[in-house]
């Protein structure tokens, strides 16, 4: 039995689930999202916070949308992707001075009701002033505190958002703020994009092993250099050991500090390039890093090979594709060079940790620690589509199997 609105000009039918549906499908057919900030003073024209691409988070082939400083048109543009009655928000208070909202979105049959317990525990459990912005958050819920590996992702992009819950994992939307956490992660969701899904799968997987063959050498070359060339230097061969001494000839310094220089060096080029303003901060980055590496080298301070060491380095780090942990592997390896140095030891307790972190009780490591093979065809690498059928284990969905795409060539 359907009934035709005069004025609305749309059709209501007498199922609750069937004008769900018509809603979320309409929800394209919205005007244009935009943020209105309104001031007090009513006679101040309000300003308007365009939905636009994220600085951090660019995109080759995917949307160019992300979230803005309101919860509401975050939302929106969430339910845009997944326009699903299974979409779930539940919203919570907290902040005893000022009251900030935040919301966890989830897959009511696909995500973890345990998962969802454990944050809205964590969060309600919290007692202070205010909460500014969503990194503060992140700390606060965090468990294991005394570790640089990030347990939560933060993304500003709705696509990456909901591929996130479409995987069975919770988002956490925060008024005030653009960024999204999104939890529980492991460590190979930190090497993966929503762009790796919009090409061939073959590029694809070169893609990520080019992301883990970064990861490794931006955690360990600085320190692998510095022992070999300190205690195990007869396992490099005699043209590059001649071609390394001549280097070294002039440097006066131990290749530790000879490390540790151009390890601080890096860091305040990094950082001054982050704080200037864009144009001054590129220009200081890459004419500071040319200056101060040939006027090193020339003055006998650090060697070309360690120059080139670093620059590798630096370079490895940029292509992890988030920013909180290409932030933690290049301020790590700084440390964990010092631990190699001193034994064999240093690298287990520096590179282990990882291993055994969790993220709201699901291993940090999977699907290497635990080993799930059957994982590994969209971990180390990326698979036809067709075969992508079961949801990560370190999600703990409900449910882990995906709909399975049909082959179109099949008759």
């Amino acid at each position: 039995m359907k009934k035709r609105h005069a004025q609305a000009d749309s059709i209501i039918t007498t199922s609750l689930e069937d004008n769900i549906n018509q809603i979320l499908s309409k929800l394209d057919q919205m005007p244009d999202l935009t943020v209105q900030r309104f001031s007090w003073n009513q006679g101040e024209e309000a300003a308007i916070l365009y939905i636009e691409e994220p600085y951090l988070e660019p995109t080759i082939k995917g949307a160019h949308d992300g979230f803005v400083e309101n919860a509401s048109k975050n939302l929106g543009l969430l339910r845009r992707y997944i326009p699903s009655p299974e979409l779930k928000l539940r919203q919570l208070k907290i902040g005893e001075r000022g009251k900030v909202t935040i919301t966890m979105a989830y897959l009511e049959d696909v995500a973890n009701p345990k998962v969802i317990e454990e944050l809205e525990r964590r969060i309600q459990a919290l007692s202070l002033d205010v909460i500014i912005n969503i990194g503060e958050l992140q700390q606060l819920i965090s468990k294991n505190t005394f570790t640089v590996f990030p347990q939560f992702l933060v993304t500003e992009r709705p696509d990456t958002t909901a591929m996130q819950i479409l995987k069975g994992r919770v988002a956490i939307l925060m008024d005030r703020s653009p960024g999204v956490l999104i939890a529980p992660m492991d460590l190979v969701g930190f090497l993966e994009t929503k762009d790796d899904y919009n090409v061939n799968w073959l590029l694809a997987s070169f893609v990520r092993l080019l992301r883990y063959i970064a990861f490794m050498i931006s955690l360990v070359l600085p320190a692998f250099y510095v022992a070999t060339i300190s205690f195990h230097f007869e396992v490099i061969p005699l043209k590059l050991l001649l071609s390394i001494g001549e280097s070294r000839e002039k440097v006066s310094f131990p290749p530790v500090l000879e490390a540790l220089v151009m390890e601080l060096s890096l860091e305040m080029l990094r950082e001054a390039g982050l704080r200037l303003p864009g144009p001054i901060g590129q220009t200081v980055s890459i004419v500071g890093g040319i200056v101060i590496g040939q006027a090193a080298v020339q003055a006998g301070i650090v060697s070309n090979i360690m120059v080139i060491v670093v620059s590798i380095t630096a370079i490895a780090s940029f292509i992890i594709p988030y920013y909180d942990m290409s932030s933690t592997l290049s301020h790590d390896d700084a440390c964990l060079f010092l631990w190699l140095c001193r034994n064999y030891h240093g690298f287990n307790d520096h590179v282990y940790p990882p291993y055994y972190l969790t993220s709201i009780g699901t291993p940090y490591g999977s699907p290497f620690a635990p080993v799930r093979m059957k994982e590994w065809k969209d971990a180390v690498i990326l698979t036809a589509p067709r075969y992508l059928t079961a949801r990560p284990h370190s999600a703990s969905p409900l449910q882990e199997k995906k709909k399975k795409a049909t082959d179109p060539t099949d008759r």
